[in-house]
């Protein structure tokens, strides 16, 4: 629901008093741009072969019963094609000898080969930090730097940058290269597969999968959930709420760049002192890492999957601060908590409740919301 002139999020974000902040779901941005970087390879002869060669494979009864393992379904969530490429890796030996013996014409080429070693640790990669974005507990700085870790990781994989991408005729040959150790990178499989091909196609694999490569780079770096009005990515940095970020900030800073945002907000429902609480909170938390060498180290240990509860409770005294800390964070950055939420809609208006009012409906999701709440700022 993110059109920009109509639709419900549209019209409540101006009836809003305070502004609204958008979300657009980053893990399925994730999912958009690995299929338009795979679907890039080629044209998209490259996945439409993944695709029949899977179809073709799980029909194959008698290769099944013979490996114990049936070839998995390449489904319309594009993270999944990973299965399928590690699928092709690990039973390569089997599949192409009975391949060879029973459908010759079905055999891949050593250019797809070529392809499918050098892509699929980029999707194991891209996997693993989808799995942790879906982590109902997740905040939205912490999404952020998960993104750029995984940016980091296939940058150093593919010994690429995307800021030093350009069209130059130096920079393609170095990508070569590069591309070429990637390869060698895989095993002596992917070796053999690309010293068969001739060296014109040897080039023409280099540069689609450096073509993949600096597409994936480019569509990673452009994920972001904090969306603008006009659905495009808003740039604003997100508020810090972790108390060794918050520990380390000028109070002048804290009062302008994070309270200041959100007080007139606050002044609905909390009185100036609790405010100045928060304010003098920050202010003893700056002191105190400075001066108490315990507080410092343990505050210094947290890392980026630190979660939040766990990180405030090293420092438990500052009761405002994690308040305010809290209700910025509580912001979800992805869709899981939505599709709970329809989970929980249907199991509580199920056949036997049919006639249940909505009103009635919505305080029983508040009821179990305010007693995860209590949980949440306990």
């Amino acid at each position: 629901m993110t059109g920009r002139h109509a639709g419900v999020v549209t019209r409540l974000t101006q009836c809003a008093e305070f502004p609204v902040l958008r979300v657009w779901c980053a893990p399925h941005q994730m999912d958009l741009v690995a299929k338009s970087s795979a679907e890039g390879i080629d044209d998209g002869a490259y996945v439409k072969e993944v695709y029949s060669y899977s179809v073709h494979l799980r029909s194959q009864l008698t290769l099944i019963t013979e490996m114990g393992v049936k070839c998995p379904k390449k489904t319309t969530r594009w993270m999944h094609l990973g299965r399928v490429l590690n699928f092709f890796k690990e039973n390569r030996r089997k599949i192409i000898a009975y391949t060879e013996q029973k459908h010759p014409d079905k055999l891949p080429s050593d250019r797809w080969w070529v392809i499918t070693y050098a892509i699929a640790p980029a999707i194991d990669e891209i996997n693993v930090t989808f799995t942790l974005l879906q982590n109902r507990s997740l905040l939205l700085a912490q999404q952020a730097e998960y993104i750029e870790a995984l940016i980091a990781k296939l940058s150093d994989m593919f010994d690429l940058q995307v800021e030093d991408m350009d069209e130059g005729d130096d920079s393609n040959d170095a990508a070569s290269m590069l591309i070429r150790a990637h390869i060698r990178d895989q095993g002596t499989a992917a070796q053999t597969f690309f010293d068969r091909m001739p060296d014109f196609e040897q080039e023409a694999v280099v540069v689609e999968i450096a073509s993949y490569a600096k597409a994936l780079l480019r569509g990673l770096k452009g994920v972001r959930a904090q969306r603008d009005e006009s659905n495009l990515p808003l740039h604003d940095d997100v508020p810090p709420v972790m108390p060794q970020v918050l520990a380390t900030m000028r109070p002048g800073q804290f009062i302008e760049g994070v309270l200041n945002r959100y007080r007139n907000r606050l002044a609905k429902s909390w009185p100036d002192e609790d405010i100045e609480a928060v304010e003098e909170d920050q202010r003893s938390l700056v002191k105190l890492y400075k001066e108490d060498t315990a507080i410092r180290d343990a505050l210094d240990k947290h890392r980026v999957d630190t979660m939040f509860n766990d990180a405030w409770d090293s420092v438990p005294r500052f009761r405002m601060l994690r308040s305010f800390c809290g209700g910025i964070a509580t912001v979800f950055p992805n869709t899981t908590s939505v599709e709970s939420d329809f989970s929980i809609l249907k199991w509580e208006l199920d056949a036997f409740r049919t006639a249940l009012m909505h009103m009635s409906l919505e305080g029983i999701m508040q009821s179990k919301q305010r007693a995860l709440l209590r949980q949440l700022w306990a």
